[in-house]
């Protein structure tokens, strides 16, 4: 049994798209059960894992809770590994009122000391707190986020396919942030 995950992974290189093909050959990226290849900490089994691979990560957005989820995520994955992290997610969702910039800055000294009390979450008083404050820095930004990622947004007909493909600086925004 040992050369059949290598076996079907060949096969699934095979079958796969050229660019898929080249990112597949990385060591990186794994190619899954079904057929697709992902970044290897998206491949352990988890099927949880591998659907926020397909369906949110490295995928463009410019919802705000969407990128305040992200940004709070990381902030809490410092230390830690993925996995941990995305396995508390719904219950991140829920302290954290959905990911809501707005409901979070309403947040108390209170409600973090209430959210140190639950188990649910990673008790981490310095992230909790700067998970208030980012929300509250977010909220009073001129532009805001969305606006400030969509100022830089790159829009390419193909995917890169080497680091060769990739600008080695960042442009200018497109257009005026206070237009």
């Amino acid at each position: 049994m040992a050369g059949t995950g290598r076996r079907d992974r060949e096969r699934a290189i095979r079958l796969a798209s050229r660019s898929d093909r080249a990112h597949a050959e990385s060591s990186d990226v794994v190619v899954g059960r079904d057929g697709k290849p992902r970044c290897a900490w998206a491949s352990a089994g988890d099927r949880g894992l591998s659907r926020y691979h397909d369906d949110v990560w490295g995928k463009r957005t410019y919802d705000q809770s969407a990128m305040f989820e992200a940004l709070t995520l990381g902030v809490f994955e410092v230390g830690l590994s993925w996995s941990t992290v995305f396995q508390k997610r719904d219950a991140f969702r829920k302290a954290f009122r959905d990911f809501d910039p707005t409901r979070i800055a309403t947040m108390t000294e209170r409600d973090v000391d209430r959210l140190l009390q639950d188990a649910s979450i990673i008790r981490n008083r310095a992230k909790i707190q700067a998970t208030v404050d980012n929300a509250r820095a977010m909220i009073s930004a001129s532009p805001g986020l969305a606006a400030l990622a969509q100022s830089y947004e790159i829009t390419r007909k193909h995917a890169p396919r080497s680091l060769t493909d990739l600008s080695t600086s960042t442009r200018r925004p497109r257009r005026s942030l206070s237009s």
